[in-house]
């Protein structure tokens, strides 16, 4: 484990510049895909109660509210959060709180949707036992992940954010999942060392994909 992680988003700078990355090129076009692969992931869930851990400043909140569900979105920045509620995004509860310490009872989601935060996570272990147990049997958690093989996880110690995250490859965000139950992974933002989009290009093989959107079913523990 990286021991370099920390709260880079309690600092108002990175919260208020964080949405800005999507009102442009390329990032409108890294979001749509995304956006699509999170999708094929949640499409036939039931439109229930949702978790969703590190919900920044709503930008996945907006689209799982979008789709139907009830959220109760979660981060540890208030300066993330106060951009969050200014978007009066429906259906949906804010709150300050620590995943590895959720204020929450067993089994109280049926889904679990967390985006890029398990990357700035130091004791991650701890948050996975806080997600097993809030979420209940036969409960799906989805998780969006940051490829370190990609080549923004090659470059990554250059960005001023990236640079205290840890990324995960396509095997860790597999074995993170398969305490729950069998991953099933998508993956895509296929970007070339000079950073194009390669998604449905011929050479998108050649390289790895930046993003991961990996999901499980929790399985029934026999007693």
């Amino acid at each position: 484990m990286n021991q370099n992680i920390r709260n880079i988003f309690i600092k108002s700078t990175v919260a208020d510049e964080y949405d800005n990355y999507y009102q442009k090129e390329p990032g409108k076009t890294i979001d749509k895909i995304e956006k699509e692969l999170i999708l094929r992931h949640m499409n036939n869930l039931p439109k229930s109660h949702l978790l969703e851990l590190g919900c920044g400043t709503g930008h996945w909140t907006q689209f799982l509210s979008d789709m139907g569900f009830r959220i109760t979105a979660v981060d540890n920045s208030e300066a993330m959060l106060k951009n969050a509620r200014k978007k009066n995004i429906q259906n949906v509860q804010f709150l300050l709180a620590d995943a590895t310490r959720l204020p929450f009872s067993e089994k109280s989601f049926s889904a679990i949707v967390s985006v890029t935060m398990l990357e700035f996570i130091k004791d991650i272990d701890r948050v996975l036992d806080e997600i097993d147990r809030v979420l209940k049997p036969e409960g799906t958690i989805v998780l969006g992940c940051l490829n370190a093989l990609s080549e923004l996880g090659k470059i990554k110690n250059s960005d001023p954010v990236f640079k205290h995250a840890r990324f995960f490859t396509l095997e860790e965000a597999n074995e993170i999942l398969s305490r729950f139950g069998n991953p099933i992974s998508m993956k895509g933002v296929y970007l070339s060392p000079s950073f194009e989009i390669l998604d449905g290009t011929e050479n998108e093989s050649a390289v790895e994909p930046a993003f991961i959107a990996i999901s499980a079913k929790k399985k029934n523990k026999i007693p």
